[in-house]
């Protein structure tokens, strides 16, 4: 039986830390809050803390981590699984991948994006062995910075559900504007260990003098944040604009055939007519609301379109592709075969434009792995499924803003929006309000959705910069320049959000210079921890 007893004890740890990311995905919209986020982040750090020897242990200090590594990988996977578990809807449900590849898939990937915690995990553990609590706060919060800039950029990057999108409502989101979404997870992650250690000792009934310090700390960590949160660090600009934001509520399945993709455009075109009849500035459609580029739009359709533009003074931003001439900008079909970009093209009235009407589009820079191009090696993997992907040409950087009446507004498709340092150039280069149109319908009525709202109300927490976001079937919104979301749609449902956006000029920190600072602070940190001395006694103070 002692065999047994000690299987189940070695499986127990990993099993509760598999628990615990599983609940920690879960405190990210819709289901939970920053608190519980960072209190399930305190367990798992009392967990790992729990396998360090104190100091004086007669065990080997570089064999202490290693205990730590099976905790990181099930925390992780508990984590990735649930936080991005809808990736089986479209894969399965909608690329007809049978279920248990799909399920792989999304395993393999959970393991990938826990190869990054992992590392956190392990050099914090080690800091912990050698140089006491204080040092594992510190390099526990540098290294989360590191690996979740590093997973939100290798490989194109899949930043979902990075640590500090969990604090967008609580005090934390003060250092947004500050150091970006990185760099706040890193705050959050700090603190949470300095609370996982504190509980650590109290259940050992351990009392050191480094838990005052560290309760100094986390409280001016907090008081920090709160204060940063009142500072304003953009002022309005202009006149506000009135926008619509459509949401078409098209079924995935039924997209992209032939009839339904027409009826569609027809019901789309209706509703141009409809929301220009109160002359707003803005009339939004969500991404691919056309699955053809402008040029093919039926006459009579895009004829009406044009009409209600001439007629109410509205832009109209369109999702849809855009043919690409090799050229730039410019879209045309000279291009044998044609290529297209995933676009949103801008109808706007202009008296001296042929038709009266101003064309003018911004082309998707960051394209999604397997949906809009195929990474080298994989194309058997996607033969097996049934989802129409598209081989789109990336945009170039540094496209101009639309003019919008008194506003600048700059275009985002699909998950731009999930990497800040990219929306802060368009914010750099004069964009007072942001436009997001995507399409999560490929993820069925999973959380995608909610979270894809939730980082959308980040980016406007960095840069101070209002968003309106068109999607399909959900979440549509419109977001304040401090994350207050002004009004949304009910998901999976045919409807329009109608808001009144104030655009914003000024810049933050953030915007100026991207996750740089986070980055370098997170490297100085490490830096310093590795110059303090490594801890011998069991009575020192700080370990």
């Amino acid at each position: 039986m002692r065999p047994q007893r000690s299987l189940r004890a070695s499986l127990l740890p990993v099993v509760t830390a598999t628990g615990l990311g599983a609940g920690f995905a879960l405190s990210f919209a819709p289901w939970g809050n920053g608190w519980l986020s960072l209190a399930l982040l305190a367990g798992y750090v009392a967990l790992v803390a729990s396998r360090i020897p104190p100091a004086g242990s007669h065990r080997d200090s570089r064999e202490r981590p290693r205990g730590v590594l099976g905790l990181a990988f099930g925390f992780g996977l508990g984590w990735f699984c649930t936080g991005v578990g809808w990736l089986y809807v479209s894969m399965h449900d909608f690329g007809e991948l049978p279920a248990p590849l799909a399920i792989a898939a999304v395993v393999l990937l959970a393991s990938y994006l826990s190869i990054y915690w992992l590392a956190a995990t392990w050099l914090s553990a080690r800091a912990l062995a050698s140089r006491g609590p204080l040092a594992f706060a510190a390099v526990f919060g540098a290294t989360v910075v590191l690996a979740e800039w590093l997973r939100g950029t290798i490989f194109t990057g899949l930043p979902w559900v990075a640590v500090g999108y969990a604090q967008t409502d609580t005090p934390l989101a003060g250092y947004a504007p500050l150091l970006g979404v990185y760099g706040l997870g890193g705050v959050a992650a700090g603190l949470a260990a300095l609370v996982g250690l504190i509980l650590r000792d109290l259940l050992g009934r351990r009392l050191a003098a480094w838990q005052a310090l560290a309760l100094v700390i986390g409280a001016a960590l907090i008081g920090a944040g709160q204060f940063l949160a009142s500072a304003e660090w953009s002022r309005p600009w202009g006149e506000p604009i009135d926008v619509r934001l459509l949401q078409g509520n098209v079924p995935q399945q039924m997209k992209f055939e032939p009839g339904q993709a027409v009826q569609a455009m027809e019901d789309y075109t209706r509703a141009i007519e409809e929301q220009a009849a109160s002359r707003p500035d803005l009339i939004l459609l969500p991404e691919t609301a056309w699955i053809v580029p402008w040029q093919r739009t039926p006459a009579p359709l895009a004829e009406r379109i044009l009409a209600a533009i001439r007629h109410s003074g509205a832009t109209v931003g369109l999702g849809l592709p855009l043919f690409v001439d090799g050229s730039g900008p410019a879209g045309s079909e000279r291009v044998t075969p044609p290529q297209l970009t995933n676009s949103l093209l801008a109808l706007s009235p202009d008296p001296g434009a042929p038709g009266g009407v101003r064309l003018a589009r911004y082309d998707k820079r960051h394209l999604v792995p397997f949906g809009e191009f195929i990474p080298p090696g994989f194309r058997w993997f996607v033969d097996m499924m049934s989802i129409p992907l598209g081989d789109f040409q990336r945009g170039a950087a540094g496209q101009t803003p639309f003019p919008i009446g008194q506003q600048r507004v700059a275009g985002l498709v699909c998950y731009e929006d999930a990497f800040g340092s990219e929306v802060a150039e368009a914010v750099r280069g004069g964009a007072t309000v942001l436009a997001n149109v995507t399409n999560v319908a490929w993820f069925g009525e999973s959380h995608a959705a909610d979270q894809h709202l939730q980082m959308a109300r980040m980016r406007a927490l960095e840069l101070a910069r209002p968003v309106v976001r068109a999607t399909n079937t959900g979440i549509t919104a419109a977001i304040a320049h401090d994350g207050r979301v002004l009004a949304q749609a009910p998901a999976f449902e045919r409807t329009v959000v109608a808001a009144r956006v104030q655009g914003q000029t000024g810049l933050t920190p953030y915007a100026r210079a991207g996750d740089w600072p986070a980055l370098v602070l997170a490297a100085g940190l490490l830096a310093l921890v590795g110059l303090l001395p490594r801890r011998r006694r069991r009575d020192n103070p700080f370990g």
